[in-house]
């Protein structure tokens, strides 16, 4: 699993990789995201294709902090399930 700390970070830069890392992972794969900006939640859902990917957990990582961890799983993607078009 691929880990990425947005806590230090520049964000736009950071959403671009997390982008074209997303791209190249295979179904089933997972991707872990810490930040501290909820912000950051709003923006993967605006920048990833939504039935691509499935939250499958987000936890607060400091109570006196806004930081909190969350795993994205890639699912299989449209294309590739469906047939012959056309």
């Amino acid at each position: 699993m691929d880990s990425f700390d947005l806590r230090e970070t520049i964000i736009p830069f950071s959403l671009l990789q997390i982008t074209n890392h997303f791209k190249r992972m295979k179904p089933g794969e997972v991707m872990e995201i810490i930040a501290s900006d909820a912000s950051i939640v709003r923006d993967l859902k605006s920048i990833l294709p939504e039935l691509e990917y499935e939250l499958i957990h987000m936890e607060n990582l400091d109570e006196d902090r806004s930081d909190f961890l969350m795993r994205l799983k890639r699912k299989p993607s449209l294309q590739s399930k469906g047939g012959n078009h056309g």
